[in-house]
């Protein structure tokens, strides 16, 4: 893709008209026949960040949310698109299938935690951006969640990270308790 063809989808994507959102549903339309690969991913993470359902809807037709970039070599940049993502949106604000692309990373690439943390070393507010979407009620974004800070709950040399994932888990099953407790309400609101 010329210069030119990515300032014309940038452009696209940087606007919220009925118009861009139309043009960004056809254009979505037409890439969800590409193979998502190196060369492909940041058009592909670009129309998942607009957070437009019916865009979203034409990536992920016949293909799986959790596992949508998991033909990616783990790195930085996809991780951050993940966070990036799941931070801008307040949890009631982006769409659930979405959600589940970006847990799909986090999941992939912490699975094996002390291999993720060389990747992408964690901060206090990637897990709490993340947990706030324990309050969607929703099985399948609350599985994932939790079997992330189950990875990271088992991380020795991160203490810190591994206490709040400790503590957000038990909040969430322990009736007694509240997640507001742990998560800071400007995160959560």
């Amino acid at each position: 893709m010329d210069i030119s063809g990515f300032e014309i989808i940038e452009t696209m994507l940087s606007s919220h008209t009925p118009e861009a959102e139309s043009a960004v549903i056809a254009f979505a339309k037409h890439f969800s026949s590409y193979s998502v690969n190196n060369e492909t991913s940041l058009v592909f993470q670009k129309i998942m960040n607009y957070n437009n359902s019916k865009a979203i809807d034409a990536l992920l037709k016949n293909r799986n949310p959790e596992s949508f970039f998991s033909t990616l070599e783990p790195s930085r940049s996809l991780i951050l698109f993940a966070f990036t993502t799941l931070t801008e949106y307040r949890s009631n604000e982006l769409y659930e299938p979405a959600i589940l692309v970006c847990l799909g990373i986090l999941r992939n690439i912490y699975k094996n935690p002390e291999f993720g943390t060389k990747i992408y070393p964690l901060s206090i507010a990637d897990i709490y951006h993340t947990a706030k979407y324990l309050k969607l009620e929703n099985e399948e974004i609350e599985q994932i969640i939790i079997n992330f800070l189950e990875n990271l709950n088992n991380l020795s040399k991160m203490s810190q990270i591994s206490s709040i994932s400790g503590k957000i888990i038990d909040a969430h099953y322990d009736n007694s308790k509240k997640i507001e407790s742990i998560i800071p309400l400007s995160i959560l609101s």
